[in-house]
């Protein structure tokens, strides 16, 4: 079913940068080009990426240039009619998340890529990081229990880390550090772990509507 955002709002995820993009033109040369939503509660924070799939050239929002619809397919299944407004903030959302993959030294041309982004379920061999957390739970005092997980691999032999000379000093260092994560929209473990089990799940899909 496709849906119809009444506003770019709807699609924003309220951050102040917004990165330009090339705008849309109202042609077929549109087909193809990324876009991206995101998802938020108080807890938690999901992105989701896609593709714009076809552009009408109708009668609809007439006020606006190019005029017309635009169709766009997200990563989750969802399917949304735009018009040429939020289609170029949902565009200008994919170039900032395309630079904050190439800002941590992705390459840019696999930081656009549109492709799925994470293993077929069937064939994901990786456990999922599941955090200490419950779902909406939030520690407003440890924010480093925000990114802690669960360990369930076999201990190693060697284990490799830091000492500090001061007792209780790796506490303040991982508050610190985890609240200034908080502040600035780090994904916590949970919402990590939300978002991989939304993603297995349509890629499970997927994978069953081509058996």
């Amino acid at each position: 079913m496709i849906q119809q955002p009444s506003s770019p709002e709807e699609i924003q995820d309220g951050d102040v940068e917004m990165l330009q993009a090339d705008p849309v033109v109202g042609d077929e040369d549109d087909i193809g080009k990324g876009v991206a939503r995101e998802l938020a509660n108080k807890t938690s924070k999901v992105r989701f990426r896609g593709t714009i799939t076809k552009y009408h050239d109708n009668d609809k929002n007439s006020h606006l240039d190019p005029t017309g619809s635009y169709f766009v397919k997200f990563s989750d299944g969802r399917k949304m009619e735009m018009d040429a407004d939020q289609v170029n903030h949902a565009r200008r959302k994919f170039e900032k998340e395309v630079n904050r993959l190439v800002s941590v030294g992705m390459p840019r041309e696999d930081a656009s890529s549109i492709e799925n982004q994470t293993k077929s379920a069937s064939l994901a061999k990786t456990k999922l990081r599941k955090p200490i957390l419950h779902d909406g739970e939030e520690d407003p005092e440890e924010f480093e229990r925000n990114y802690e997980q669960e360990f369930t691999d076999a201990v190693p032999d060697v284990i490799v880390g830091l000492e500090f000379v001061r007792d209780g000093l790796h506490e303040e260092v991982l508050q610190n550090l985890s609240e200034r994560l908080l502040q600035k929209g780090v994904e916590t473990t949970r919402s990590l772990y939300n978002l991989e089990k939304l993603e297995r799940a349509r890629a499970q899909r997927e994978e069953d509507e081509k058996m």
